[in-house]
């Protein structure tokens, strides 16, 4: 009798193991699937938003909206120029943005050596709010012939508007692969290498590598290619961009090897 409850007790030791295994896996699985979508939510919102800058700055806003002010005569470098997208401006592809981009730059963006310094005024997309300092570098061509820049990203901010943050860090080499023998954006593809670490929605620090490479079109809204992989303590899973597509979707896979289709942004 006492060999029989003695086995008992195993058993249902053993199954509350399991069972408490099983919870935690679930819950490292959801912070992984809250670490893909605030990643692919953060690389979208730069990506595009870089856009915007060489817009304004360059062909002063494409639209009606924003209103571009330059500290010093256009053309003059260095230069500080203030993007306002005022309440609400409506771009083509269908963001909405508010409040304003603060660039500092020290040359013509395409000029090997220039630096350009972003920071944001209670900025807006989509109602998530963007904090932070970014900046370039324009390190000349590389050995193709294109362009190249380092881009770092700073105590990046996103605020959601259920109120939840997610924050990150980043260095990339972004290298623009077609359109820059161009005088428009609109033709621009970037391609992006580089490492990022932050804090996701749910508190749980991250860190992530770009094992092959973003792939941004101007003509897209989205990152159309690529591969990110993340890593919470000892779990690493990766986010894949697609094929090429122009969608609003990636893919992440678990140890399982479940898949999950997640999106990027609305």
């Amino acid at each position: 009798m006492k060999k029989t409850f003695l086995c008992l007790v195993a058993l249902f030791a053993s199954l509350a193991a399991f069972q408490s295994c099983k919870k935690t896996d679930n819950q490292s699985d959801n912070s992984l699937i809250t670490t893909a979508e605030d990643l692919a939510i953060s690389e979208d919102y730069a990506e595009q938003t870089d856009f915007d800058i060489d817009m304004a700055v360059e062909e002063r806003g494409g639209g009606s909206c924003p209103t571009v002010t330059f500290a010093q005569p256009e053309g003059t470098w260095p230069n500080t120029i203030t993007i306002d997208f005022g309440a609400s401006c409506t771009r083509p592809d269908g963001r909405v943005l508010s409040g304003k981009i603060i660039v500092d730059q020290t040359d013509e963006i395409r000029n090997a050596g220039a630096l350009r310094t972003i920071t944001h005024d209670n900025f807006f997309v989509d109602g998530v709010q963007i904090e932070g300092t970014r900046t370039w570098t324009n390190n000349g061509k590389n050995a193709d012939d294109q362009w190249s820049y380092t881009k770092t990203a700073t105590d990046m901010k996103l605020t959601f508007e259920d109120g939840t943050t997610t924050t990150w860090s980043k260095v990339r080499t972004s290298t623009l692969i077609a359109g820059g023998d161009t005088d428009t954006h609109y033709d621009d593809v970037w391609s992006s290498e580089g490492t990022a670490s932050g804090v996701n929605r749910n508190g749980v620090d991250f860190s992530a590598n770009i094992t092959e490479p973003l792939i941004k079109r101007a003509s897209c809204r989205w990152i159309s290619e690529g591969v990110l992989e993340m890593t919470l303590g000892v779990r690493t899973r990766s986010l894949d961009f697609g094929n090429g597509a122009c969608d609003r979707f990636g893919t992440i896979t678990l140890n399982n090897g479940e898949s999950f289709v997640i999106r990027l942004r609305r």
